[in-house]
């Protein structure tokens, strides 16, 4: 558990850094990676929050309608 916590927590501060840069963004990478991790069921309650708010950055969320919860 306390790995994914991680795994979350560091996503996030590495999305964060890139709406910031948008132009390094590759939406593709992030939208695999945040689905992935949201289809583990061990996450916790705060941690699908986090992901989901991930999701849905400027310029994530037009690409990812697979996403939807």
């Amino acid at each position: 558990m306390n790995t994914v916590k991680a795994e979350v927590a560091q996503l996030e501060k590495a999305l964060n850094a890139l709406t910031r840069h948008p132009q390094l963004i590759r939406r593709e990478y992030w939208i695999s990676k945040i689905g992935s991790l949201l289809e583990q069921t061990e996450l916790s309650a705060q941690d699908r929050l986090r992901l989901h708010a991930l999701r849905d950055l400027p310029g994530l969320r037009a690409l990812s309608p697979a996403l939807s919860p």
